[in-house]
């Protein structure tokens, strides 16, 4: 599903498109993901071995690295994300982007959600690859909007 009003960014189109999920699961993907043979799979399997969790992540490919490749620890979520976008999470469970966090807004769900005592779980799989592309970890603002979360979640 593509969703777009221009201005109003990727929190306000990714909450807009879960009002119209039907599914027991929702999975957001950006476009310039790609996904792996098996990974959606993957993500699901974690799930159903895993009925505690409410959403499974994996690690991924970006510039020829491996990210995100750990299993599920709240005291490491606590000091910086390493669990991406690109999760499967228990519709039930999903509290929404907040849409006034212009940075780090997965982390800022992942915090939310463990203040909820919703956890994830790692498949233990690269289930994507992403090329590197500018504003993902860079800019003249992390500093201010790695604040923005910290103070947020009382870090």
């Amino acid at each position: 599903m593509v969703i777009s009003d221009k201005g109003k960014g990727a929190n306000w189109a990714r909450n807009e498109g879960f009002k119209q999920v039907k599914s027991e699961y929702v999975l957001f993907s950006d476009n310039d993901i790609n996904w792996r043979q098996n990974g959606i799979q993957s993500l699901l399997m974690a799930l159903e071995e895993h009925p505690e969790a409410s959403y499974s992540y994996g690690a991924y490919e970006m510039g020829g690295q491996t990210q995100c490749d750990m299993e599920f620890d709240e005291n490491v979520l606590r000091v910086g994300n390493f669990i991406s976008t690109m999760s499967l999470i228990r519709t039930k469970d999903f509290v929404g982007f907040d849409e006034k966090i212009n940075r780090f807004q997965d982390w800022d769900l992942w915090l939310t959600m463990l203040e909820q005592g919703k956890t994830g779980v790692y498949c233990g799989e690269v289930i994507f690859d992403t090329p590197v592309r500018e504003g993902i970890s860079t800019g003249d603002d992390l500093i201010e909007a790695f604040n923005v979360i910290r103070n947020k979640h009382n870090l």
